[in-house]
């Protein structure tokens, strides 16, 4: 954390202050023309292994294997 103390870590805005600077990589990257970080992908697949990893938990730690939307 670079500054602990910057608005977006004390206004509320939840994960850590990420929310705001989230939104102004978006919106700066669709000012720019270009993909945002992270882009829909690394969003997808992030999201993925939370899920799987709840419904392995689930199942008594049964494994689950990633979609293969997952994979290069």
């Amino acid at each position: 954390i670079h500054d602990e103390k910057h608005l977006s870590f004390i206004q509320g805005g939840g994960h850590g202050g990420s929310h705001p600077h989230l939104v102004n990589e978006f919106l700066t990257a669709l000012n720019e023309d270009r993909d945002p970080w992270p882009n829909a992908v690394q969003s997808a697949n992030w999201t993925c292994v939370g899920l799987c990893a709840h419904e392995s938990a689930q199942k008594g730690g049964q494994i689950v294997h990633l979609p293969e939307f997952t994979r290069p």
